[in-house]
């Protein structure tokens, strides 16, 4: 017997499936990495307008040894905007900056 439960959870399915199926499928546009002993750089677009790159590099920060990040990504919002992030993370933590890119 179905109960309202069973019911729900088969909506919840169907509306699942149907959203999954109407994403066209994103493909890797370029892709470069590099990795050595002292760092590491990569970078990649896609399809859908993502497109990410960073670098890293080892830092000494006293008697210890950590990976002091920079980079920026970028994506195509649902508002249509194209939002851009750069940032720097290192022993002075995170640090973000966003911008809305300027209409093409």
């Amino acid at each position: 017997m179905f109960t309202l439960r069973h019911i729900f959870l088969c909506l919840v399915i169907a509306a699942a499936a149907a959203d999954s199926t109407n994403k066209p499928e994103v493909e890797i546009l370029t892709e470069k990495s590099n990795i050595s002993e002292t760092g590491y750089d990569f970078e990649f677009k896609t399809s859908d307008g993502v497109s990410r790159k960073e670098e890293g590099q080892l830092i000494t920060v006293g008697e210890h040894q950590g990976i002091g990040v920079r980079g920026s990504y970028s994506y195509n919002a649902p508002d249509g905007q194209q939002y851009i992030v750069t940032f720097v993370a290192d022993d002075k933590g995170f640090k973000p900056t966003i911008r809305v890119a300027d209409p093409q």
